[in-house]
């Protein structure tokens, strides 16, 4: 049986998580319940060696997986703790009025609809919808914009049916989209070292038009590689999001305490196997349908790529053919420059000809005169 230690103060692993166990000992709490360990026995090795290491207490449990994030941040049992990250992420003062329902309109998915994870109203009226994704998925912003519109839309129609004919559109108010990636794409990735990536709108012309759309994207993997140290809260947040290791988690509550009670919570899983492998199922589960989304959206990117580098290249290879051709045309009226040139030449050779002909009919002339000369000359004498 795992107990937890009583010495609070002392900034040790065991403080937080409780007692360790052994390998033998986290096994035996695992296999107590048949269902509970053929659960365990499907999960790759990779995740077996992290639950039994997270049982034995030698690390946390990262809770960037969505039935893990969604109990230790809800918003029902614990309000206070998204209030927290979103002030932190917002720079305002944040208070959760109510939670919205979940389910909006319908979408060419493979869930058929829009899915929110924690979709928020807040004191001010705006409303904030937070996400977990394990893999950053493709088309970010035009996913995005799907879930804003949706949440815009909702609000719309609830203003509408509430306000009728005093409806006014300044009723409305901002729509908050927060999406925490623990493996962000590569378009997030290629603006490192940001790491948190905040939507602006405006116009050409230097117009003030206000927008309703205020979307965040939060790249988990790019702020673990950059940032090294904990200097204020919404790190904290951070990096209370993106690890498990022993080092950082002694760091953060060392430097924040309140999280103490987070990983406390967290540690009560080691205890209930059943319940920590049942989540952990529907949320390889989760993490497997976006895969093979991610796969599929990778394979869509591809042909995309594809397609406009076989453009590309037809543009080269008629650029080229135009090029050849405009050559042949230059060539041919190179050889037609050089038959008028022989052309030329041959007539010269003609005219040269009939000079030389000349020159020797001028010269037997001459030669005939001269004999005749001479005769004269004799018959004087």
């Amino acid at each position: 049986m795992i107990q937890k230690s009583t010495h609070l103060n002392s900034p040790a692993l065991s403080d937080v998580l409780g007692e360790s166990c052994s390998s033998e000992a986290a096994l035996k709490l695992i296999t107590r319940s048949e269902e509970t360990y053929r659960r365990f026995q499907r999960f790759p090795e990779r995740e077996q060696k992290k639950i039994l290491s997270f049982i034995e207490g030698q690390r946390g449990l990262k809770i960037t997986y969505d039935a893990f994030f969604q109990t230790i941040m809800s918003p029902l049992l614990h309000p206070h703790r998204l209030e927290s990250f979103l002030s932190e992420l917002l720079g305002d003062r944040v208070h959760i009025e109510r939670i919205l329902p979940r389910e909006g309109l319908p979408m060419a998915d493979e869930t058929g609809i829009i899915i929110m994870d924690i979709l928020l109203q807040l004191s001010n009226g705006s409303r904030a919808n937070v996400e977990m994704q394990k893999l950053g998925l493709y088309f970010p912003g035009e996913r995005g914009s799907c879930y804003a519109a949706d949440a815009i839309m909702r609000q719309y129609s609830e203003l509408k049916n509430k306000l009728k004919d005093k409806f006014s559109y300044k009723e409305m108010k901002p729509f908050y989209l927060i999406i925490l990636m623990e493996h962000s794409s590569t378009a997030f990735k290629k603006a490192s070292p940001h790491y948190i990536h905040t939507e602006q709108t405006s116009y050409d012309s230097g117009a003030r038009i206000t927008s309703l759309f205020n979307t965040r994207y939060i790249s988990l993997d790019t702020f673990r590689s950059c940032v090294h140290n904990i200097d204020n809260k919404l790190q904290a947040w951070l990096t209370f999001f993106s690890s498990e290791e022993p080092a950082d988690i002694l760091k953060l509550i060392t430097t924040y305490p309140e999280f103490r009670e987070l990983y406390q919570e967290i540690a009560e899983f080691r205890t209930k196997p059943e319940e920590l492998i049942t989540m952990y199922s529907e949320a390889l589960a989760i993490a497997d349908r976006n895969t093979i989304r991610l796969m599929i959206d990778d394979m869509q990117e591809e042909l995309a790529s594809l397609t406009d580098q076989v453009a590309a290249k037809n543009i080269e290879l008629a650029a080229k053919e135009e090029k050849i051709a405009a050559k042949d045309d230059e060539i041919a009226a190179k050889d037609d420059e050089i038959a008028a040139k022989d052309d030329e030449i041959a007539a010269k050779d003609d005219e040269i000809a009939a000079k030389d002909d000349e020159i020797a009919a001028k010269d037997d002339e001459i030669a005939r005169l001269k004999a005749e000369n001479e005769k004269l000359r004799i018959l004087s004498e």
